[in-house]
């Protein structure tokens, strides 16, 4: 398996320190011949403790090994389907015993078509 890193975004801010990486994301992407996986990860400071003296080596490793535990924890989620939605008060529905016969298409004197003939 190959494992590919890129740098794609890094952000810098101010602290009591000076100026300090806020965070690095790096996107890893796992490939095999007939497989491929792959995502963002995020690199912070605090959490993974990047700065300046990081090397870029160093950054993906860490976001390898960062990746691979979060695929590690990962749970598979079915989301509940969504409840139908039930009108508060339907219309009632006609039997075929109430239901009003078909009206047959015939010309009345009332019927605009006829009065054009």
């Amino acid at each position: 398996m190959n494992i590919t890193t890129s740098i794609t975004n890094t952000s810098l801010k101010n602290s009591d320190k000076g100026l300090v990486i806020e965070f690095i994301d790096l996107v890893v992407n796992f490939v095999e011949p007939d497989n491929y996986f792959g995502g963002q990860i995020r690199l912070t400071a605090e959490e993974d403790g990047i700065s300046f003296q990081t090397t870029t080596e160093d950054l993906q490793d860490l976001a390898i090994v960062k990746a691979k535990k979060l695929i590690a924890r990962a749970q598979v989620v079915v989301p509940e389907p969504e409840p139908e939605y039930v009108p508060d008060d339907p219309e009632p529905v006609q039997s075929e015993a109430t239901s009003e016969a078909p009206v047959a298409d015939t010309p009345t004197s009332e019927d605009p078509q006829s009065e054009a003939d």
